[in-house]
């Protein structure tokens, strides 16, 4: 919306009456906005959700054939030892009774508890879309008027030094959510669309094979992308897994390319998207996302980082001025020194 809001303002330039002006340019960013968002989120289920009941119905097919060329394989790898054997069918049987009772029993009363709770589950879903819909229209309609609102709740309690203070701090944590969540979505939909693109290539240059649908991989690559430090690492094994069922070879070629795509990313576009809005050590990024990924689940794991960031940010702040009190200020300069902070690539 702010960056519509500019545009607007640049067409309706020459209107003498700036209320006006700024009046039509808000109200039209935010309905262009909305409208560009829902078209984008249309497109994107149109594109998905095909690719993804294709490829569980491709899978649902070929698991059968790909667990007996398992079996095969196994029974051909261990008939040297017969007590690897014995034991390996012995799990094989095991899995086989699970599966065939949870088919019986567990699927068909998961199915059963959808089918009753699917309708109320729709209707709440619309009526919270709608209801949401209606929410960001205002909030972005009356942004700028609650901001100047709170600006003046802050000066009306605190002194000017203070509210100095605290606008700044407000700024801070502005720039450091701002920054670093529209920056990992933004890198998450580059990299997906990458991850995409070499899978289209590798089909190109192994035609007629049985492939993985690349959509639903590059979904799956971009989504645990979001989530900082290991969420790669759950998007490669979760990949590669699907990918190995349908076709080992190409399981090959996405492992090493995704490999290189993700030193491409963690090295030139995230920091060039991101840049370091952060400004905490990897320790403290792993600890983050555990800690508030425990409390909050996803929604932790990427939020918690430039959360604690801002908590890391104001204890460091406190610390330093402790240290001015008690007139120790050669520690910090020292240890900004030992432990320069890293160039902020963007913002």
């Amino acid at each position: 919306c702010n960056k519509l809001e500019v545009l607007f303002d640049k067409l309706f330039s020459k209107m003498k009456n700036e209320q006006t002006k700024e009046k039509i340019s808000r109200t039209l960013s935010v309905f262009a906005g909305m409208i560009i968002a829902v078209i984008a989120i249309y497109l994107v289920l149109m594109i998905v959700i095909p690719q993804l009941i294709d490829s569980v119905v491709r899978l649902v097919q070929i698991l059968p054939s790909s667990a007996d060329k398992l079996i095969g394989w196994l029974n051909h790898s261990l008939s040297s030892n017969e007590q690897l054997l014995q034991y390996s069918q012995q799990v094989i049987d095991k899995a086989y009774t699970m599966l065939e009772d949870w088919l019986s029993n567990g699927l068909l009363d998961s199915v059963e508890k959808v089918a009753t709770g699917i309708s109320s589950s729709v209707i709440n879903l619309l009526l919270n879309i709608f209801i949401g819909f209606i929410v960001a229209v205002y909030l972005l309609l009356s942004r700028k008027k609650f901001a100047r609102q709170a600006e003046l709740i802050v000066y009306s309690i605190l002194k000017k030094e203070k509210a100095d203070t605290v606008m700044e701090e407000a700024r801070y944590c502005d720039r450091v959510f701002g920054g670093f969540i529209n920056g990992k979505i933004l890198d998450a939909v580059v990299v997906s669309l990458i991850c995409y693109a070499g899978m289209m290539i590798f089909r190109w240059i192994n035609p007629g094979k049985v492939m993985m649908s690349e959509t639903l991989v590059a979904v799956i690559v971009g989504i645990f992308n979001v989530i900082p430090f290991f969420g790669w690492y759950i998007g490669l094994f979760l990949s590669a897994l699907l990918i190995l069922m349908v076709n080992p070879m190409q399981c090959i070629f996405f492992v090493i390319f995704d490999f290189i795509l993700q030193q491409i990313d963690g090295n030139i576009l995230g920091p060039k998207i991101i840049g370091d809005t952060t400004g905490i050590s990897s320790i403290w990024v792993l600890f983050s996302i555990f800690l508030f990924g425990d409390i909050w689940g996803f929604a932790g794991m990427l939020l918690g980082v430039p959360m604690f960031a801002i908590m890391y940010h104001w204890i460091k702040k406190l610390v330093f001025k402790g240290l001015d009190k008690n007139e120790q200020t050669q520690m910090s300069v020292d240890y900004e020194n030992d432990f320069p902070k890293k160039k902020k690539t963007h913002q």
